[in-house]
């Protein structure tokens, strides 16, 4: 329970900070606005640059597929269209419940523009529950599963049920994009262990391929990104030094104190806000992140982004999507529609989204159900921890 009466001045002081903040994030724009006008000035360059710095910049750099600045109108698809959309959501295991298991739950959205078919909406859940479920075997080795393990299943799950049914709807004899909520690029996959990597980046590379060979273009739909991959590129253009070696010059220093923070902290939504019009895209860029190059090149992770009138969004598709430039107009043009029809989101995915999710009430009612069922077979001693039952009830 918040106490709100103690939470005021503390509110106060963000307001009062906030706008110390704006002043400071003011200079940062304008100096961010001016390194991107002066790179895109000289697009070749600008890649140039950005190819004999890449080794030595601590953050990834992305490479622009199209010369650096450019922009491209992107008008709303009004031909007959099928689109496929798929999110997800999940019950984390805990030991404090009745029994230890985690569940998955895709929500899917399939909905015809032309042919006359009805929309498909539904969702699937499925039950994680046996000791392999719970402790899978990595690496010869059996690990307890942790939310990183579980966000990372879900997040395959998704893109596999988007898969299989994107592929299966090619038979209604209309264009198929598929929509995937979020980013295309596993970010958090390096921080389990070789083996459970190298399960991962094959079983997306099965899916990734497998559109392909159907020339089936995949969107992953990013609202409201933080991603700095321009800003990141602008901060190499900037830096002073010949070699931008950041360990080597500016080890010894705090971020904020390095040469190229002149224009950072900045998101790439932030600064493209004021230069991007509605309905026109930027240039596609291949994504710097290791998760991104550890697949093959004609699979690996590239992204544009796209004002889309209500925002700047970032859209994320294979490379082989980038280098087919009928396949990736149609899917960027259904982007744009969907989010017309969806006023301000791709109407596609926010009802995947409902689908998905899984509110507090459903939860209690999963293990409620999950109960039953276990007394009705005889397994009588259930119960969840003490902690758990002192958090659902108060002796005061």
């Amino acid at each position: 329970m918040l106490d709100f009466q103690k939470l005021v001045a503390q509110v106060d002081q963000v307001g009062r900070e906030s706008l110390t903040d704006l002043r400071a994030q003011e200079a940062t724009f304008a100096a961010a606005l001016a390194a991107y006008e002066r790179a895109a000035a000289d697009p070749d360059g600008t890649r140039s640059t950005l190819e004999q710095n890449l080794p030595w910049v601590l953050w990834p750099v992305a490479l622009p597929i199209e010369p650096f600045g450019s922009s491209f109108a992107v008008a709303p698809a009004g031909e007959p269209v099928t689109v496929v959309a798929a999110d997800g959501s999940q019950i984390m295991p805990s030991h404090h419940e009745i029994h230890n298991c985690y569940l998955l739950n895709v929500g899917t959205a399939v909905i015809s523009y032309g042919g006359g078919f009805p929309p498909l909406l539904e969702s699937t859940p499925r039950l994680y529950h046996r000791p392999e479920d719970l402790y899978p075997l990595v690496d010869r080795r059996r690990v307890h599963i942790d939310e990183l393990y579980v966000s990372l299943e879900r997040n395959l799950l998704e893109l596999e049920t988007l898969a299989s049914l994107a592929l299966a709807r090619r038979d209604r004899g209309l264009p198929v994009v598929a929509f995937l909520d979020g980013s295309l690029i596993s970010w958090s996959v390096e921080k389990m262990s070789d083996a459970y990597q190298e399960t991962h980046r094959q079983r997306v590379v099965a899916v990734f391929e497998s559109l392909r060979e159907a020339r089936l273009p995949l969107i992953g739909y990013l609202s409201h990104s933080r991603s700095a991959d321009l800003v990141n590129d602008l901060r190499v253009c900037v830096c002073p030094y010949q070699t931008s070696h950041c360990r080597e010059l500016c080890g010894s220093l705090n971020e904020e104190d390095f040469p190229c923070s002149t224009i950072w902290p900045l998101s790439d939504r932030q600064l493209l806000s004021a230069l991007l019009p509605p309905g026109s895209r930027t240039a596609a860029f291949a994504a710097g992140a290791s998760a991104a190059r550890s697949l093959p090149s004609h699979l690996r992770a590239c992204f544009c982004y796209l004002n889309v009138g209500f925002e700047v969004a970032r859209l994320e598709f294979p490379r082989w999507l980038a280098d087919d430039p009928p396949a990736r107009d149609l899917a960027l043009a259904v982007t744009a529609a969907q989010v017309a029809k969806g006023k301000g989101y791709p109407v596609s995915l926010a009802e995947a989204h409902h689908l998905a999710v899984i509110r507090g009430e459903e939860r209690a009612r999963f293990f409620e159900l999950l109960e039953r069922h276990l007394v009705s077979l005889g397994v009588n001693r259930l119960r969840v921890s003490p902690k758990e039952t002192r958090k659902r009830t108060s002796l005061i």
